[in-house]
């Protein structure tokens, strides 16, 4: 069993939850202990007023054996937080709290619920992603006009998140059974998942308008067709086909905070370099191998995210 408090009131009492689950309890404390840097003894003594963090404490000597000779631990967020993996560490906790028991010690604790968790998940990511706006600008289509007068734009309003592939490297298990359109989404399902499957229309073969068609069906836009805030984080992606003969298969990259992209291939480690060792500024030009085929770019969104299996 372990207790979860999270640190975001300064007048009412903190919500606290615990943890009944074994598998649940000894998966998040696997990650903490992959994580340990991010963790501190005790909370900082200059947090501010909203999110600062979250307490966790095994109730049992079994799970303290696990946990390591502490008798707790705290997970800064936001603005002092100590790594970007802080915020999908904090994501992880605020689920397991949602779902977990607020009676503590035979009484009613303050409840983390649906409203709360949907307040919390966006401060938490503030620290780890960059707001920025998706723009390009076409140059008139007759020479005779000045840039100015024939030039369109188009542009939208995206996230970009911090590179972080300890997220996805660290546990073999996550390793194995997340692949590339997970990496896409940033969205650990552990199910390998597929375009098109959460919405229930899977794609029938691997071509560009199949993989796109199952692409929107799960809830992408192509790019420039914009979402609103309400379904941030609103990444940008980029999918690519192997045609064969040989590989037939399907690629995707999200771009990150730190200008470039990264991607995921299959169950290996996501990185942020092409075949040929390079960071990948432009998943157009980067060394594919036999991804020969770039199909486009697109949005992901909230909801697409959580439709994903």
């Amino acid at each position: 069993m372990l207790r979860i408090t999270a640190d975001i009131f300064s007048g009412r009492p903190d919500p606290v939850s615990e943890i009944t689950d074994e598998n649940e309890v000894r998966a998040l404390l696997r990650e903490v202990g992959g994580n340990r840097d991010l963790f501190l003894g005790d909370a900082p003594a200059e947090g501010g007023l909203g999110v600062r963090g979250f307490w966790i404490e095994p109730l049992n000597d079994e799970f303290g054996t696990d946990f390591g000779p502490e008798p707790r631990l705290y997970l800064p967020v936001g603005a002092q937080a100590r790594g970007a993996h802080a915020a999908d560490i904090g994501e992880r906790l605020v689920n397991l709290m949602e779902r977990g028991s607020s009676t503590v010690s035979g009484e009613a604790a303050t409840p983390l619920d649906a409203e709360l968790r949907d307040y919390l998940i966006p401060q938490l990511a503030a620290s780890a992603r960059l707001t920025v706006t998706d723009q390009v600008v076409t140059a008139p289509a007759d020479p005779e006009q000045s840039p100015e007068e024939g030039a369109s734009a188009a542009s939208c309003t995206i996230e970009l998140g911090a590179f972080n592939p300890g997220f996805w490297n660290n546990d073999a298990t996550v390793r194995l059974n997340n692949n590339c359109y997970n990496y896409a989404s940033n969205w650990r399902t552990n199910t390998f998942a597929q375009p098109g499957r959460g919405c229930g229309s899977m794609y029938k073969a691997i071509t560009p308008d199949e993989m796109t068609r199952a692409s929107l069906c799960d809830g992408m836009h192509h790019r420039f067709d914009c979402f609103p805030d309400s379904e941030k984080p609103r990444y940008l992606v980029a999918l690519v086909i192997a045609p064969g003969p040989g590989i037939v298969d399907f690629h995707w990259y999200r771009k990150q905070k730190e200008g470039f992209w990264g991607h995921k291939p299959g169950g290996t480690a996501a990185r942020n370099t092409d075949n040929s060792g390079n960071v990948i500024l432009n998943p157009e030009t980067a060394n594919r191998g036999p991804y020969t085929v770039f199909v486009g770019y697109f949005y992901g969104c909230n909801s697409q995210r959580q439709r994903i299996r």
